[in-house]
């Protein structure tokens, strides 16, 4: 199952976790976006995924990024497989679809209600 950046208020803090989740929390808790989703390969949906939510993250909090979060939604657009990673895949396109409308960056609320909706 595919899960994102921001699953579960501690994901990747607890003693047993794998470190690089810990450490991706961690810089992503710090506001280090682009840090924690420089640790992360983009070779598997799910690590595709994780990334893109967080640089969807940043564009929400910071209003910069934007061509590279799309960069990495398509690439995790294209490794999606499975029904879940495609469903996580379209969350994380509505979610930049608000970003970019409620920043006035461009107006894709169409965007954000089909991929949403």
């Amino acid at each position: 199952m595919a899960h994102s950046a921001m699953a579960g208020s501690g994901w990747g803090t607890t003693e047993g976790d794998d470190p690089l989740q810990t450490a991706v929390w961690r810089l992503r808790s710090r506001g280090c976006w682009a840090d924690a989703a420089a640790l992360l390969e983009p070779v598997t949906a799910d690590t595709a995924l994780q990334r893109t939510a967080l640089l969807v993250e940043r564009c929400l909090y910071t209003e910069q990024g934007w061509a590279e979060a799309e960069d990495a939604l398509r690439t995790a657009e294209a490794l999606a497989h499975s029904d879940d990673e495609r469903g996580a895949a379209a969350c994380e396109r509505g979610q930049l679809a608000y970003a970019a409308t409620v920043h006035g960056v461009r107006d894709r609320a169409d965007e954000a209600r089909a991929a949403l909706g």
